[in-house]
């Protein structure tokens, strides 16, 4: 798990940095900002930057320093998107475990190294772009790709000129546009404030809002423009003893499996529970095995719908429950468990616990009394 949210904070401050050089102006619009911003993005050759980034969320909080080098090619994708190489290092982590990691593209091939594993995951560019959107990397393609989009990505307003670190800025407001929204599946307000150098036409900082689900704020400390950087910084040998391991490998592991119980049973590395007594003449119609960490069991009734996951991986860690829905502490199993209801006419429910370090929900259109009935009738195959 820790690769993929380091390949998507990475992969985010290659999107921050694909800017360069401009011409100030006192009064400016945004769409003469962004038009300035693509012009030195486009005339620039290289850059070496360090960035800082920041992040505070309901589940942890935590800080980074990264220096970044990026070159371009004289390639494009089959979107005619430009190829870059690109490098960054973590040289400060408030997170010991991500001190000294290490993003490196050729523009072909890409590496994300983690000392602490002293292990390597390494794919193609192909592997990068066929990543899901529900995956990191996918998150992460989407959003440099929402960039590159400018105006038509965002709704933007010039808030007015500030100094950063004594350089004078333009400070924008952007908003997601309606199909950006949709494109990345968002249900809460993202609102993203930008300073924008007025010589280089270089963002300097952006602090990103959502809300109740955390906010976090990259910063360029440092800065050096078209300085020849050589192709060789954007080389990577693997680490002697490191275990590499293959992203669209990884990838294909990860894709469900529809086994039966038994089969599914045996797949997996915790013991596998079924309900004895179900709801509302539900019926078992599926059960999808994601590696050897998760197990899902569809239910399906004339009156309701549920599903049963079971992990022993952080797959199933706890998310922010919907605005509205009612969440209670309860005692399922000898165990504390937390329900969450939804606050409309339609029933709805989400019921979730750790027991023997594995992680249990039970979910879908159940009363409250069904999702606890459900959860107490649980057993090991065969009891």
């Amino acid at each position: 798990m820790r690769f993929r949210i380091t390949m998507l904070v990475l992969l985010l401050i290659s999107a921050l940095v694909v800017s360069a050089c401009g011409q100030a102006q006192t009064t400016i619009s945004a769409e003469e900002i962004m038009q300035r911003m693509e012009a030195a993005r486009d005339a620039m050759q290289d850059i070496r930057a360090t960035v800082a980034f920041d992040f505070t969320s309901p589940e942890k909080s935590g800080s980074m320093l990264m220096e970044t080098w990026l070159k371009k090619t004289d390639q494009t994708d089959a979107q005619d998107r430009p190829i870059n190489m690109l490098r960054i290092e973590v040289r400060e982590a408030s997170d010991a475990q991500l001190q000294d990691a290490r993003f490196v593209s050729d523009g072909e091939m890409f590496w994300v190294y983690h000392p602490d594993e002293n292990r390597v995951l390494t794919g193609t560019r192909e592997d990068l772009a066929e990543q899901p959107m529900t995956d990191a990397a996918g998150a992460a393609r989407t959003f440099e790709d929402m960039l590159q989009r400018g105006l038509d990505a965002f709704d933007i307003e010039v808030l007015g000129e500030e100094q950063i670190a004594g350089q004078n800025t333009w400070k924008l407001r952007l908003t997601p546009a309606s199909d950006t929204q949709q494109q990345l599946q968002l249900d809460r307000v993202v609102q993203v404030t930008m300073w924008v150098d007025e010589e280089l036409a270089l963002p300097l900082r952006i602090d990103v809002d959502a809300s109740d689900m955390g906010r976090a704020m990259f910063e360029v400390r440092s800065l050096d423009i078209d300085s020849d950087l050589s192709a060789d910084l954007f080389t990577f040998t693997v680490p002697e003893g490191a275990e590499v391991v293959n992203v669209a490998e990884l990838a294909a592991q990860m894709r469900p499996r529809s086994l039966s119980l038994e089969e599914a049973a045996a797949e997996v590395d915790f013991v596998l529970l079924s309900p004895a007594d179900l709801p509302l003449d539900a019926t078992l119609v599926d059960v999808q095995v994601i590696g050897d960490k998760m197990v899902i069991q569809n239910y399906v009734g004339s009156q309701v719908t549920f599903s049963i996951v079971q992990s022993s991986d952080e797959v199933a860690a706890e998310r922010q429950p919907p605005i509205g829905s009612e969440v209670q502490t309860i005692t399922v199993r000898d165990q504390e468990a937390t329900l969450v209801t939804s606050g409309d006419d339609q029933p709805g429910s989400l019921l979730r616990w750790v027991e023997d370090d594995v992680r249990i929900i039970v979910a879908g259109t159940l009363s409250a009394d069904d999702a606890v009935r459900v959860a107490e009738a649980l057993q090991e195959l065969g009891d």
